[in-house]
Protein backbone atom coordinates (compact mmCIF):
# COMPACT_ATOMS: atom_id res chain seq x y z
CA UNK A 1 0.00 0.00 0.00
CA UNK A 2 1.30 3.26 -1.39
CA UNK A 3 2.03 5.80 1.90
CA UNK A 4 0.01 9.36 1.15
CA UNK A 5 2.07 12.10 0.52
CA UNK A 6 1.19 15.78 1.81
CA UNK A 7 2.76 19.26 1.63
CA UNK A 8 1.59 21.74 3.94
CA UNK A 9 1.16 25.15 2.25
CA UNK A 10 -0.01 28.37 4.69
CA UNK A 11 -2.46 30.75 3.75
CA UNK A 12 -3.61 34.26 5.23
CA UNK A 13 -5.53 35.02 1.91
CA UNK A 14 -2.87 37.57 0.55
CA UNK A 15 -1.03 37.78 -2.35
CA UNK A 16 2.20 36.36 -0.85
CA UNK A 17 -0.23 33.10 -0.03
CA UNK A 18 -1.97 33.13 -3.33
CA UNK A 19 1.70 32.41 -4.83
CA UNK A 20 2.87 30.13 -2.13
CA UNK A 21 -0.35 27.88 -3.13
CA UNK A 22 0.31 27.91 -6.67
CA UNK A 23 4.18 26.62 -6.13
CA UNK A 24 2.85 24.12 -3.74
CA UNK A 25 0.23 22.91 -6.23
CA UNK A 26 3.23 22.92 -8.77
CA UNK A 27 5.18 20.74 -6.67
CA UNK A 28 2.71 18.77 -5.55
CA UNK A 29 1.68 17.73 -9.04
CA UNK A 30 5.49 16.70 -9.60
CA UNK A 31 5.40 14.87 -6.72
CA UNK A 32 1.92 12.88 -6.56
CA UNK A 33 1.18 14.56 -3.66
CA UNK A 34 -2.16 16.06 -1.68
CA UNK A 35 -2.24 19.83 -0.65
CA UNK A 36 -3.49 21.08 2.85
CA UNK A 37 -3.99 24.48 2.71
CA UNK A 38 -3.61 25.88 6.49
CA UNK A 39 -4.92 29.19 7.88
CA UNK A 40 -4.49 29.00 11.39
CA UNK A 41 -5.50 32.30 13.44
CA UNK A 42 -5.14 34.09 16.85
CA UNK A 43 -8.11 35.81 18.83
CA UNK A 44 -7.24 39.31 19.51
CA UNK A 45 -7.59 40.57 22.72
CA UNK A 46 -11.36 40.42 24.07
CA UNK A 47 -12.74 37.41 21.77
CA UNK A 48 -15.54 36.19 23.28
CA UNK A 49 -14.63 32.59 24.05
CA UNK A 50 -17.81 31.29 22.06
CA UNK A 51 -16.52 33.02 18.98
CA UNK A 52 -15.76 30.69 16.41
CA UNK A 53 -14.54 32.01 12.94
CA UNK A 54 -14.26 28.79 11.53
CA UNK A 55 -16.93 28.14 9.18
CA UNK A 56 -16.01 31.62 6.98
CA UNK A 57 -12.62 31.05 7.23
CA UNK A 58 -13.21 27.72 5.54
CA UNK A 59 -15.39 29.21 2.90
CA UNK A 60 -12.43 31.49 2.39
CA UNK A 61 -9.92 28.59 1.60
CA UNK A 62 -12.24 27.08 -0.14
CA UNK A 63 -12.59 29.66 -2.66
CA UNK A 64 -9.12 30.30 -2.60
CA UNK A 65 -8.30 26.36 -3.40
CA UNK A 66 -11.01 26.94 -6.36
CA UNK A 67 -9.10 29.46 -8.12
CA UNK A 68 -5.63 26.93 -7.90
CA UNK A 69 -8.03 24.17 -9.50
CA UNK A 70 -7.30 25.91 -12.86
CA UNK A 71 -3.73 25.26 -12.11
CA UNK A 72 -3.22 21.45 -12.22
CA UNK A 73 -6.99 20.17 -11.48
CA UNK A 74 -5.59 16.16 -10.88
CA UNK A 75 -3.89 17.53 -7.64
CA UNK A 76 -6.18 17.59 -4.06
CA UNK A 77 -6.46 20.42 -1.69
CA UNK A 78 -7.69 20.45 1.76
CA UNK A 79 -8.61 23.13 3.57
CA UNK A 80 -7.79 23.14 7.33
CA UNK A 81 -8.31 25.79 10.10
CA UNK A 82 -6.71 25.65 13.34
CA UNK A 83 -6.80 27.98 16.33
CA UNK A 84 -3.76 29.02 17.49
CA UNK A 85 0.32 30.42 16.25
CA UNK A 86 0.38 30.17 12.40
CA UNK A 87 3.99 28.50 12.38
CA UNK A 88 2.56 26.38 14.89
CA UNK A 89 -0.03 25.28 13.50
CA UNK A 90 1.23 24.45 10.13
CA UNK A 91 4.25 22.51 11.94
CA UNK A 92 1.45 20.39 13.68
CA UNK A 93 -0.54 19.68 10.50
CA UNK A 94 2.75 18.76 8.73
CA UNK A 95 3.51 16.24 11.59
CA UNK A 96 -0.39 14.72 11.40
CA UNK A 97 -0.26 14.49 8.06
CA UNK A 98 3.41 13.40 7.69
CA UNK A 99 3.71 16.07 5.20
CA UNK A 100 7.24 15.89 3.71
CA UNK A 101 7.07 19.75 3.20
CA UNK A 102 5.70 22.85 4.15
CA UNK A 103 5.57 25.81 1.56
CA UNK A 104 4.34 29.63 2.70
CA UNK A 105 5.22 32.87 1.03
CA UNK A 106 8.59 35.15 2.08
CA UNK A 107 5.30 37.72 3.25
CA UNK A 108 2.07 37.56 4.22
CA UNK A 109 -0.69 40.32 5.09
CA UNK A 110 1.71 42.39 7.11
CA UNK A 111 4.32 42.16 4.39
CA UNK A 112 7.79 42.33 5.69
CA UNK A 113 9.75 45.54 7.50
CA UNK A 114 11.45 47.02 6.15
CA UNK A 115 14.57 45.63 7.29
CA UNK A 116 13.80 41.61 6.75
CA UNK A 117 12.93 39.56 3.64
CA UNK A 118 10.75 37.62 5.38
CA UNK A 119 7.54 38.16 7.75
CA UNK A 120 7.28 36.34 11.02
CA UNK A 121 5.61 32.91 9.69
CA UNK A 122 8.05 32.54 7.26
CA UNK A 123 10.88 33.39 9.32
CA UNK A 124 10.06 31.09 12.10
CA UNK A 125 9.24 28.39 10.02
CA UNK A 126 12.33 28.29 8.47
CA UNK A 127 14.39 28.82 12.19
CA UNK A 128 12.47 26.08 13.76
CA UNK A 129 10.84 23.76 11.81
CA UNK A 130 12.08 20.19 11.21
CA UNK A 131 10.48 19.66 8.29
CA UNK A 132 12.20 21.32 4.87
CA UNK A 133 10.34 24.73 4.41
CA UNK A 134 9.67 26.28 0.66
CA UNK A 135 9.77 30.06 1.15
CA UNK A 136 8.14 31.39 -1.99
CA UNK A 137 9.87 34.91 -2.74
CA UNK A 138 6.56 38.03 -3.26
CA UNK A 139 8.80 40.43 -5.12
CA UNK A 140 9.06 41.11 -8.50
CA UNK A 141 12.10 39.70 -10.47
CA UNK A 142 12.62 37.30 -6.93
CA UNK A 143 10.90 34.28 -8.84
CA UNK A 144 13.47 32.48 -10.92
CA UNK A 145 10.71 29.57 -11.42
CA UNK A 146 8.32 31.22 -13.28
CA UNK A 147 11.23 31.89 -16.48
Amino acid sequence: MERSRWIVVGTDFSEGATLALKHAVRLAGEMGASIACVHAYEDAAGTPANHDPTAELRRQIEQAISVCESWNPKVHVEPVVRRGAPWDKLVNVAAELGAELIVVGADGQRGASDAQFLGTVATRLATTSSKSVVVVPSRPGLDRSAR
